[in-house]
């Protein structure tokens, strides 16, 4: 019972079960109520042909009434199963054409039936069987143009489970069963193929799925349409339904294998960053555990302050690795606010100013007036930048220049950070915001933990904009990051 095609057959076929006794039921009834009709109306002419013959019956049953019985049996010589009586008004039976002695009947009921309508069939009592009733036909007698009695004719041949005649009761039979049998093949046949309609594309549907699924949910399965995607009805819905949960698993195990892939480049640069400064760290601690007392003040400081600088270092990376988790989790969401994002750049501007000017750099900003307000996470917008003013201010040389510019751009506000270092190298460029990229081999970051730049694009990311660079070898970078423009 596991296959479909089976169950919904097997619902079917005992619907058209059913059907067909239920059919066949109603053929055998049809052809036993037509039967009942045919020999009632049959009885009413033979009891009218007998009055119409006999208009003296009345006068006959008083000049003789104990041979009277004779004379009903010679008219149904030739109708063994009907039943002929004589009544008088109060139903009671004066002769049989039956060899028993029939008791009187009710005649209420026959009076009531002939008053709404004489030629319907009329079920009353049975003389010879009490209790029963059965269908007769009555016409009343007259005498000098009274009714002084009635003739009362029972077809007793009425009931096809009686005496009905063999032929007939065959051909009910055999016509219900045929019936039956058209309405049960018909039914199959119309099953199978309503089931050939509906499972084959849920087949081929089934058999794209477990493509899918055996392939891993790859790009170039997971991306075709399903079968019967374009259809207007159910399947076609199912089938559009499976190809975006298809796409959604896919772009989810993506997600998945790259934070998966991120997970392990971290732990492997992280081990790498944190080891060079620990082993810094350890080494120039113990020299001055061990050589304290011999070495001169001076060299002293110098290993306090290489160590202070390792230890910095330590610092920078481990809050940018927090920073960068924080931003990273599944839970994390922005607060956007209506921002003026000039202002917001001037702020943190003036934040690197002095440090600008302590180590000889030129730091300026330019933003035109009237900038529409930008809702954003003023915060992460904030640390963003400052990531990117701080890479420039590392790179560039003494007496360069760092530039703070905001352009608008069709409905965009991009950031962009120029200066007047060694620029980036082509090979590098498409690498320099990815997390723990060993940039420091081609450019001096002089201390930087590698986590700065892949946190200004994962900014841009969950602000709906993107983080770029422009540059060229010799002639200095410009780093961007474009951030969706009014409410």
């Amino acid at each position: 019972m596991k296959s479909l095609r089976f169950r919904v057959l097997a619902v079917v076929a005992g619907f058209s079960i059913v059907t067909a006794v239920l059919l066949a039921a109603i053929m055998f009834s049809s052809v036993r109520g037509y039967y009942a009709d045919m020999t009632h109306e049959k009885a009413n002419s033979f009891v009218d042909r007998v009055l119409e013959m006999h208009p003296d019956l009345w006068a006959a049953y008083q000049a003789s009434p104990e041979s009277f019985g004779a004379r009903l049996r010679e008219l149904i010589l030739y109708s063994p199963n009907t039943g002929l009586y004589l009544l008088d008004n109060r139903g009671t039976v004066l002769a049989s054409a039956s060899e028993g002695s029939p008791a009187s009947i009710d005649m209420a009921p026959l009076m009531q039936s002939l008053a709404e309508d004489p030629d319907a069939p009329i079920l009353a009592e049975d003389p010879e069987r009490e209790g029963r009733t059965t269908l007769v036909s009555a016409r009343p007698v007259l005498s000098e143009g009274e009714p002084v009695g009635w003739l009362y004719v029972i077809s007793r041949a009425s009931e096809l489970t009686g005496n009905t005649p063999e032929l007939l009761r065959s051909y009910a039979v055999r016509t219900a069963v045929t019936v039956g049998l058209m309405t049960l093949t018909i039914g199959v046949l119309l099953t199978i193929t309503m089931i050939a309609v509906l499972t084959r594309p849920l087949i081929e549907l089934t058999r794209a799925v477990e493509r899918v699924r055996n392939a891993g949910f790859s790009e170039d399965v997971a991306g075709a349409m399903m079968p019967g995607w374009a259809r207007d009805d159910e399947i076609g819905r199912l089938s559009r339904t499976f190809h975006e949960t298809l796409e959604r698993l896919r772009t989810e195990m993506q997600r998945v294998r790259l934070t998966d892939a991120h997970r392990r480049e971290m732990v492997a640069s992280v081990s790498h960053d944190l080891r060079t400064p620990l082993t810094a760290l350890i080494g120039q601690l113990e020299t001055i555990r061990m050589k304290r007392a011999v070495l001169p003040p001076e060299e002293v400081s110098e290993l306090f302050t290489r160590a202070q600088q390792n230890a910095q270092h330590l610092q920078r990376l481990t809050d940018a690795l927090a920073e960068l988790a924080r931003l990273d989790s599944p839970e994390f969401r922005i607060h956007p606010e209506p921002i003026a994002i000039g202002e917001l750049a001037d702020d943190v501007v003036q934040r690197f100013a002095a440090r600008a000017g302590d180590a000889g750099l030129s730091l300026t900003l330019d933003y035109p007036d009237g900038l529409p307000l930008a809702r954003v996470d003023a915060a992460l917008v904030e640390r963003a930048l400052a990531n990117l003013i701080d890479n420039a201010l590392r790179i560039t040389p003494r007496g360069g220049r760092v530039e703070v510019r905001v352009v608008p751009e069709a409905g965009k506000a991009r950031i962009e950070v120029s200066d007047t270092g060694p620029g980036v190298a082509p090979e590098d460029q498409p690498r320099v915001f990815e997390r723990f990229y060993q940039a420091a081999r081609h450019r001096d970051l002089r201390g930087s933990a590698g986590l700065g730049l892949a946190i200004v694009r994962r900014v841009a990311d969950l602000h709906g904009g993107q983080a770029g660079l422009r540059s060229r070898p010799g002639a200095g970078a410009t780093f961007f990051i474009e951030l969706p423009l009014g409410l």
